[in-house]
């Protein structure tokens, strides 16, 4: 049960990249594309301050590709982030968010969605994990034994090209005659013809 401290963020990232160029239009210089950027970003942030909901900003803002996931980009470990970025995320509980943060990409604001702690996780977080494992561990052989009875009951016929894997060495073959039945024999014979 021992665990890392880790973190799961969700990212709105506004990008710095310059856009497509159209025909007949001066493409903005890096300078104006980051100074715009930040201004988008600052406005996010002041909606996020506000009580905005970071997913459906993230959705509707995000140049990053985990917008249509609400911006979520799974949990991070200690040491697997930069440096920058790793000293402010670390810092927050869950639900928190950063300021816009300066990357390569554009201008990231990151928020918190779950943080957990290095160590043994208290017996209240845990406790339905134990009991499931402990469930399946005496489930397991219960249900195999249970199986195999059924099996070992049954009249189970195998194709010829299949593997049999879960077959018992006490299962009953079922047995085919060529025989006819008399029964049939004798309802074909009942049968009468009216002509009128």
């Amino acid at each position: 049960m021992q665990r890392p401290e880790q973190v799961r963020l969700s990212e709105i990232l506004i990008s710095t990249q310059p856009p497509a160029a159209k025909p007949g239009q001066p493409q903005p210089s890096t300078d104006e594309l980051v100074a715009q950027a930040k201004a988008k970003a600052d406005g996010l942030y002041a909606q996020l301050q506000k009580g905005a909901k970071f997913s459906e900003l993230a959705s509707a803002s995000s140049s990053g590709p985990t917008a249509a996931q609400g911006g979520d980009l799974e949990y991070f470990k200690r040491g697997t982030l930069s440096k920058q970025l790793e000293d402010q995320v670390f810092a927050l509980k869950a639900g928190q968010f950063t300021e816009p943060i300066r990357t390569n990409q554009g201008w990231v604001i990151l928020k918190v969605t779950e943080h957990t702690s290095e160590g043994i996780p208290p017996i209240k977080e845990v406790e339905p994990q134990i009991q499931e494992r402990l469930y399946m561990s005496k489930m397991q052989p219960a249900l195999r034994e249970y199986l195999t009875k059924l099996r070992e009951n049954a009249y189970i016929d195998i194709k010829p090209g299949y593997v049999d894997t879960g077959a018992s060495p006490n299962e009953t073959k079922p047995v085919f005659t060529t025989a006819v039945s008399t029964d049939t024999k004798q309802q074909k014979k009942k049968k009468k013809y009216v002509v009128f």
